[in-house]
């Protein structure tokens, strides 16, 4: 077939506008519909003011600082000269400044000033979604992930390490010092940049010493002293605990299937366990509503958070972890107590009577109501080696204060309700996961510090949900045209 002429140096004699440019239904024009929808309140929250400065040069307009913020967040670019550079030749850019340039300071300046108060764009984005029923609360699933931090895991040390890398800090400063002091030459202005390197790295040592004993860790990271060891898909490395919880798109309203961040937070632990209570409470303040049913892994599983869970009138769904002996034929589970006696009765139909109140040396809440059976009868029975093999004393049964509340659940999840919400989890959140470190760049924080990697993170979520309301606003587009404003958005029947 023939080809087309080509011609760089093509003129055009009406040059087309940016607008023409851009589509209909581009991101870029739902994000700038986005920021123009804010309200004043909402610009007071971030500390952001719209009126300008009726002295000095002229600033940027926040709302274009803002929206070049999101919708790189969005397409997965996140360090500022990088903005800076797309500012300059991408066109969706170009149309969200109006053809205007800011530089790498001016957007790292704005982003530095209100970065932590932008926490509350994640709520505009949960608001607007649940305020059109977009969302589905009828349930909602909560997981985490490890998300390498922006340090070597080699700057990682011990209390020894540290004690070794002073020493050697120490001499070399020495060192650099005793030739910086011979002859009668005068002391040169400004240290040389090596020693002012080694005393900087000795002030960085005894800041890391003492934050290892006030906060009382095995170990710490040089380069960002908030970051934890944890272990991931690619290894044991610095990192920190990003934590969501979702629901799904409401299928009348929404095309196909989707999610919606509704909560968010980053932790420097790697367990999850203690994390679900504040999740909750996140959720519901975000969406201004309780979802009824929360799916979790074996992860979050504890006394206390079932507890937790009763005491709001939650229901969770998530397994047990770390006892493989739950399913066993002589787990506690089987025993069957008997009021009348205060006592428990075998699968081998031998009794276990009360014998005392006992504390596990702080294990766990106490006191426990220990029932143990006889010696003598348990050395004789068939399932002696299996149920127990304690030569000295018989089986015994340690029944704390949430023995009630564990067992309750474990029998909830041995039912086809609880089996069928639990298939739905995985398909829920490890999607966003996904989504936010293939899609979204968030492989790795840019920031260091606990506080400016939740705030990073938080921007993160809010991208996401935006891309979700982007695709509900772009099918609604595509139903015909109309006026480009978050109001378009499906409303629920």
């Amino acid at each position: 077939m023939p080809l087309r002429p080509m011609n760089r140096d093509q003129a055009w004699l009406l040059p087309p506008t940016l607008d023409e440019l851009l589509p209909d239904d581009h991101p870029a024009r739902f994000v700038a519909a986005f920021v123009d929808g804010l309200d004043h309140s909402t610009w007071a929250d971030m500390g952001i003011g719209l009126e300008g400065d009726a002295m000095g040069a002229p600033a940027y307009n926040p709302r274009a600082l803002l929206s070049i913020w999101l919708y790189g967040f969005m397409t997965g670019i996140r360090s500022c000269r990088k903005l800076e550079a797309a500012c300059r030749d991408q066109i969706s850019f170009l149309w969200l400044t109006g053809w205007q340039h800011p530089d790498h300071n001016t957007l790292w300046r704005f982003y530095q000033a209100h970065r932590h108060a932008m926490r509350t764009l994640l709520k505009h984005t949960v608001r607007t979604a649940v305020g059109v029923g977009l969302v589905d609360l009828a349930v909602q699933a909560i997981d985490g992930t490890k998300v390498a931090a922006n340090a070597a895991g080699d700057r990682t040390y011990d209390e020894a390490g540290l004690e070794r890398l002073l020493a050697r800090t120490d001499a070399a400063i020495q060192e650099l010092e005793a030739q910086n002091e011979g002859g009668d030459d005068p002391p040169p202005p400004r240290l040389p940049e090596e020693l002012h390197q080694a005393q900087v790295l000795r002030e960085r040592v005894h800041c890391a010493m003492e934050h290892l004993t006030q906060q009382g860790l095995r170990r710490v990271n040089l380069t960002d002293e908030d970051a934890r060891l944890m272990k991931g898909r690619q290894g044991i490395m610095p990192a920190y605990n990003a934590q969501t919880m979702v629901s799904p798109l409401d299928p009348a309203q929404a095309s196909g299937s989707g999610m919606l961040i509704t909560a968010a937070d980053v932790v420097n632990t790697a367990a999850d366990s203690a994390q679900l209570p504040p999740m909750l409470e996140e959720s519901e303040e975000m969406t201004g509503a309780r979802v009824p049913v929360t799916l979790a892994d074996g992860g979050y599983h504890t006394a206390a958070n079932l507890e937790a869970g009763a005491r709001r009138g939650d229901v969770f769904v998530m397994p047990e972890r770390y006892h493989p002996g739950v399913q066993g034929p002589y787990f506690k589970d089987r025993f069957i107590y008997d009021a009348a006696t205060d006592s428990y009765v075998c699968p081998q139909g031998q009794r276990l009577p009360f014998r005392g109140l006992r504390r596990n040396n702080g294990k766990m809440p106490g006191p426990f109501r220990v029932y143990r059976a006889s010696r003598t009868v348990c050395r004789v029975c068939p399932a002696y080696g299996v149920c127990t093999k304690d030569k000295h004393s018989g089986r015994a049964l340690w029944i704390g204060p949430s023995d009630t509340l564990l067992r309750k659940h474990r029998q909830w999840m041995t039912t086809e309700v609880a089996k069928r919400w639990y298939a739905r989890r995985k398909g829920l959140i490890e999607p966003v996961f996904g989504i936010l470190k293939e899609q979204l760049g968030a492989r790795r924080f840019l920031l260091r510090g606990l506080a400016n990697v939740r705030a990073e993170f938080m921007m993160l979520a809010t991208a996401f949900n935006l891309r979700v309301l982007w695709r509900a606003w772009a099918s609604h587009q595509s139903q015909g045209p109309a006026e480009l404003s978050l109001a378009n958005l499906p409303a629920r029947m």
